[in-house]
């Protein structure tokens, strides 16, 4: 199956269908979706992406105003869920090569929507894929910094180090601009619905963030006539995780 025909024929309903059964998957009891199954979901998403970049949304200029309610944009919603699914409740059947898949898609989406403009990240496709790529990122750094270190051998010997130096820098050095761009633009929000999945998404931003980075971040220089260069620093909050 061609990506694109992946869609319209029915993909994403049999994502959303996947992505309730492991949304239905307590914790310690039997998966629904077993290792085989989520080992043939995440090859056939690797077949997709080889097939056809583009549906994937991991390039910068992907997402446009045009094409920001699309079909599209939902299939990488349930694509991101699904991973976060998988993530959260059956990471330690995750192959080394399947993690790279799933931390590099992270961090393409970052890409893709951080690069979009204000007025297509208002539209309500493309901030539920915001609010997915923050769960994928939220169930990335809850398992890898708090259960991986539990269970070294169920995990590749590396991820923990490529997290640490890579993956985890570079998603939340995107995703903190990001939230303070959607966060200054909520200020006039007309609705509440708005405002309620800004914050949803702002809560899965910083739950794992490191404080140190926030505490260092900096917004990019302004050129202020007569002034030259200045640099707006960043002052938050930060409540400590109980």
């Amino acid at each position: 199956m061609s990506c694109v025909r992946g869609c319209e024929d029915g993909a994403v309903s049999y994502l959303i269908v996947l992505n309730k059964l492991m949304q239905m998957h307590e914790l310690g009891t039997e998966a629904t979706v077993g290792p085989q199954l989520i080992h043939s979901i995440i090859t056939q998403m690797k077949q997709w992406r080889s097939d056809s970049d583009d549906i994937f949304l991991l390039d910068a200029d992907t997402v446009s105003p045009t094409n920001a309610s699309s079909p599209v944009v939902t299939f990488n919603v349930e694509l991101a869920t699904f991973m976060s699914e998988v993530v959260s409740k059956s990471s330690s059947v995750l192959l080394s090569d399947e993690w790279d898949f799933i931390l590099c898609s992270l961090v393409s989406w970052f890409q893709t929507v951080h690069s979009a403009s204000l007025s297509v990240l208002r539209t309500p496709c493309v901030m539920a894929l915001t609010t997915a790529m923050s769960r994928l990122l939220n169930s990335s750094a809850v398992c890898i910094q708090n259960v991986v270190p539990q269970q070294l051998d169920a995990y590749p010997s590396s991820l923990s180090s490529e997290w640490k130096d890579v993956f985890s820098v570079s998603a939340f050095r995107m995703a903190l601009p990001l939230y303070i761009s959607l966060a200054s633009d909520a200020v006039h929000a007309t609705t509440q619905t708005v405002r309620s999945r800004l914050l949803c998404v702002a809560v899965l931003f910083f739950a794992f963030y490191l404080l140190l980075e926030i505490l260092q971040y900096y917004l990019r220089c302004h050129l202020v006539s007569g002034q030259g260069i200045v640099t707006l620093g960043v002052t938050l909050c930060v409540c400590p995780p109980h």
